[in-house]
């Protein structure tokens, strides 16, 4: 749940083996890599959570991915890692795209993930349950919460060549961050560079999580390599140095030292080389809850349908029936859901309720035109909390007709209005999310694409919950997972809209349902502050 309403921790992983066994009498190699796999408690079934880089040749393999795994104190949680020998064919990122019977499965390990935890440097070694030579070394670390990467672009000069007279070296880099008991673990690495003394990289972003968990002044060791086909990669030096050390040395030398030619020529041997980090920053990117810890401050806007399509609300069969022995329908059951997880969010707990797609009674009890955009109380008066909003929606009931057609776009102005109105800044941080809940399809979708392009660049979002056995295909429009909206020619400047179908979370329950329409929330949230240079402020009380 990526609202943090849940009482967990995330912990990086990392996989390293040693004493593999070579495969086969000939040609005495070995390329492994391993798959980490989730147990599942109820079950035992085998959910897969990643692969690893193949270690070319590696009988002792450091595998520089990281997994980053959701730790529940509370939970048994149980892992199985199983290692392979790779068949020469490139392997896909997604393990679920691996043909894994085709790989040759050496043997599995297993951890509970509580035990990591209390294990001592947080390690666990174990042999196979096979009678396969080697181990699996487990390590873990919990996570700080980091979203920032550190920019950088790498250079080395006058490398001491590897490759003898004819042939030139072609270097890489591996950096490695120290644990608690002193030893490294690998955890990134670059591409090589042919035939090159004085390589240049590209510009780099590494996860500051996976380099330093947050910690810039962590040791760090960066090994530079002469890249070799075989796996067996030939050592050109090191540098040990923080983040701290790369963005203070403002591009200057490091030197590239290779510690037994300088244990052995001692004060006459001055480098092997040098190592420059230019253009060395760290990019900030702020999580959800750092917004939410300084005050930002989430509102909630309820439009419901109150079109022609819902049925009489006095039927049974209508969508809007009110139950005599409580039972909520589906409108309230999505309400209750949304409303009590932004609730917490929300300081002052006042929410306004709007309908849309009826005719209101005036004074003399006479029906109106039809209403694309109207409160439920009179003067738009808003109600208190989420008690309050199913009471609106029942109150309403008492006094509209229903009618229609259905337009969204007057719902999405207004809100577009109030969020602007908000005045989002530094100093004042707000987002909006307007929540419709509708029985059927849009009869102004190119109004509604213009609305939603225009409400792109003010700090709202919009939830389209679609309550019935209608046909809300239509809604895929307006949902930019593929590709940006974009309505005559503008595009919207993010996207802002998250669809679901009621129906499909009756059996899942309603804290599904909640959990999948708010899952893009943050990342809208983020990317709107990203985008008008707003940071969180400092956490309050």
């Amino acid at each position: 749940m990526v609202l943090d309403t849940e009482c967990m921790e995330k912990v990086s992983v990392f996989l390293s083996a040693k004493g593999l066994e070579k495969i086969g009498m000939f040609s005495g190699k070995i390329d492994p890599f391993a798959v980490l796999y989730e147990v599942d408690p109820g079950n035992g079934r085998l959910i897969p959570m990643g692969i690893t880089n193949v270690a070319q040749d590696q009988t002792d393999p450091n595998w520089t991915t990281t997994f980053v795994l959701n730790y529940h104190f509370e939970a048994i949680q149980e892992f199985l890692v199983k290692v392979y020998h790779n068949d020469g064919t490139a392997l896909p990122a997604d393990v679920n795209k691996v043909n894994l019977a085709k790989q040759h499965w050496i043997g599995d390990v297993r951890f509970r993930l509580s035990n990591l935890m209390c294990a001592r440097s947080q390690k666990v070694t174990s042999t196979f349950s096979t009678d396969a030579k080697g181990e699996v070394i487990v390590r873990g670390e919990v996570m700080h919460n980091t979203r920032d990467n550190l920019i950088v672009t790498f250079a080395c000069n006058k490398l001491i060549n590897k490759e003898g007279f004819f042939s030139t070296s072609d270097p890489f880099i591996q950096a490695s961050r120290m644990n608690e008991d002193g030893t490294w673990t690998v955890v990134w690495q670059n591409e090589h560079v042919n035939n090159s003394l004085n390589p240049r990289w590209a510009q780099t972003k590494i996860s500051m999580a996976s380099l330093c968990n947050g910690d810039i002044d962590r040791p760090l060791k960066f090994d530079i390599f002469d890249y070799e086909k075989s796996g067996k990669h030939v050592f050109m030096g090191l540098v040990n140095a923080s983040v701290r050390d790369l963005i203070s040395s403002n591009g200057a030398a490091m030197n590239v030292v290779e510690p037994l030619k300088q244990a052995k020529k001692g004060a006459k041997y001055l480098n092997s080389g040098t190592l420059h980090a230019t253009y060395c920053y760290i990019e900030e990117n702020p999580t959800f809850s750092d917004f939410i810890a300084g005050g930002c401050e989430i509102s909630l806007v309820v439009a419901v349908d109150f079109t022609a399509s819902n049925g009489d609300p006095a039927a049974p069969n209508s969508l809007h029936y009110i139950s005599p022995v409580g039972t909520p329908n589906s409108y309230q059951q999505a309400i209750q859901a949304v409303g009590n997880v932004l609730e917490p969010y929300d300081t002052d707990k006042l929410y306004p309720v709007y309908g849309f797609g009826a005719k209101l009674k005036d004074a003399a009890g006479k029906y109106g035109a039809v209403q694309h955009c109207f409160p439920v109380y009179g003067g738009g008066l808003e109600v208190q909390g989420v008690d309050g909003i199913l009471q609106a929606y029942k109150d309403s009931l008492q006094h509209v007709m229903l009618s229609g057609p259905t337009l969204f776009a007057p719902l999405i102005n207004a809100t577009c209005q109030r969020a602007a109105a908000s005045l989002c800044s530094q100093e004042k941080q707000s987002y909006t999310i307007l929540l419709i809940l509708t029985d059927g399809t849009i009869n102004d979708l190119e109004a509604t694409k213009a609305a939603l392009v225009a409400a792109s660049k003010t700090p709202m979002s919009v939830i389209i919950i679609g309550v019935g056995n209608a046909d809300f295909s239509e809604m895929d429009a307006l949902d930019s997972d593929k590709e940006m909206l974009s309505s005559c020619g503008v595009v919207a400047a993010r996207d802002i809209v998250q669809f679901v179908s009621f129906k499909e979370f009756i059996l899942k329950g309603t804290a599904k349902l909640a959990e999948e329409v708010l899952y893009e929330v943050p990342s809208q949230v983020l990317l709107y502050m990203k985008q008008n240079s707003i940071k969180p402020n400092p956490a309050t009380n």
